[in-house]
């Protein structure tokens, strides 16, 4: 059987869209995706929900799971967040993923 390719929308710190091509369990996180295909130097802390780095918002209707308690803390250290903030560390890369469209914030390390 033939694995399906999904896709994304991300804009990215400097206001550009892009799409982003990916199939469900590629990665393990949504930063390490990003990471590896478009964006160099993300995620100081590589996937640990310590640093912030790899803050965005959502901004499409999706269900990305529940936001465990190191993701809320590390949120709760970061200024500019909001209701559709989230660790791009901590998203699993899976077909929930298809069709959501997030930007990429500037690097507010806590």
């Amino acid at each position: 059987m033939p694995t399906k390719s999904h896709s994304l929308t991300f804009i990215d710190e400097f206001g550009e869209i892009n799409q982003a091509h990916f199939v469900t369990n590629e990665y393990h996180s949504l930063m390490e995706l990003l990471l590896d295909k478009y964006m160099q130097d993300w995620g100081d802390c590589k996937g640990r929900a310590w640093c912030g780095t790899c803050h965005i918002k959502i901004n499409s209707d999706c269900s990305l799971g529940k936001m465990e308690m190191d993701e809320e803390h590390t949120l709760s250290n970061i200024l500019d967040t909001d209701q559709t903030s989230r660790l791009a560390c901590q998203i699993p890369v899976n077909s929930n993923l298809n069709g959501i469209t997030f930007s990429v914030l500037k690097d507010d390390a806590i």
